[in-house]
């Protein structure tokens, strides 16, 4: 687990050093993929384009669930 910590601290550290440029860009892509937004950005999708917006859903709601489960896995619980 130690590996995976200390890599993680270097991963971080690169990407806020070399892509500090990006600020805005990267904060905006965090707000359009919280999963809050899933009503307001992506259902009007799904009215446009039943496919993409079933997709796009979808993959939210998988995305949410594989961080949760990350989440626990990282502070040690067991599932």
């Amino acid at each position: 687990m130690g590996f995976l910590h200390r890599n993680g601290i270097i991963v971080i550290h690169h990407l806020q050093k070399g892509f500090g440029a990006y600020h805005d860009f990267l904060n905006f892509l965090s707000s359009v993929g919280d999963p809050r937004n899933i009503f307001s950005v992506y259902f009007p999708l799904f009215q446009l384009n039943q496919t993409v917006g079933t997709k796009m859903i979808w993959v939210a709601v998988i995305g949410d669930w594989f961080n949760l489960i990350f989440k626990w896995h990282a502070c040690g619980r067991s599932i």
